[in-house]
């Protein structure tokens, strides 16, 4: 069966947007996208750089690498030297970039290495051998149906022997004991009833 076709990635018109929610979430990705390409352009080319976006509703946005008052100040007097204090300011401001993308790329290739990982295991569940524990309960033969009775009984007794050492005790005990009381109750009625229908990841077996 092939899956759902979708239109996939569509050249979107070099136009003013005119729905205004379409046109701040327009803006904030592709604002993303540009603080991303330009930190990409500032670490691999070794250049400094600075944005300054103002927003569809004036809210003033920028991007400044390594530090604002150092590219304004290159800016605004390209011929004056920076101080001792502005270049040590800088530098300072270059190793921290430097620790943030190096911590950034470790983070990015933990991420990658999950989604492997993930991908991975799942298919390692879809292709192994399920129990019959496992499966629906509408889905079991009559053989199967006898081990669930048989395992739920041989539960029953051991929370029953559960409750009577609880029962033994004072206090919050008690009430965990009348507790489990109500829920052996209220589960066994649901099973006899034949209301487990679903999964059971139950691996327990007599």
């Amino acid at each position: 069966m092939s899956g759902r076709q979708t239109l996939g990635r569509q050249r979107i018109p070099i136009r003013l947007i005119e729905s205004q929610d379409d046109m701040y979430a327009t803006f904030s990705k592709r604002r993303q996208g540009l603080y991303k390409k330009a930190n990409e352009l500032c670490t691999l080319c070794g250049v400094d750089i600075g944005i300054i976006i103002f927003s569809p509703t004036d809210i003033p946005y920028s991007f400044f690498s390594p530090t604002m008052e150092s590219v304004m100040d290159r800016y605004r007097n390209p011929n004056v030297p920076q101080s001792e204090h502005s270049r040590m300011f800088e530098a300072i401001s270059r190793a921290r970039i430097q620790q943030c993308n190096m911590r950034l790329d470790s983070i990015l290739d933990e991420k990658e290495g999950l989604k492997e990982r993930e991908k991975v295991l799942d298919e390692i569940d879809r292709t192994r051998e399920k129990g019959w524990w496992e499966e629906p309960i509408e889905s079991l033969n009559k053989e199967q149906v006898k081990h669930w009775i048989s395992w739920w009984s041989s539960l029953q007794e051991k929370i029953k022997r559960r409750m009577e050492e609880l029962s033994n005790g004072a206090g919050s005990s008690s009430n965990l004991a009348h507790g489990l009381g109500l829920f052996l109750s209220s589960s066994s009625s649901l099973f006899l009833k034949g209301g487990g229908g679903g999964h059971a990841n139950h691996g327990i077996s007599s």
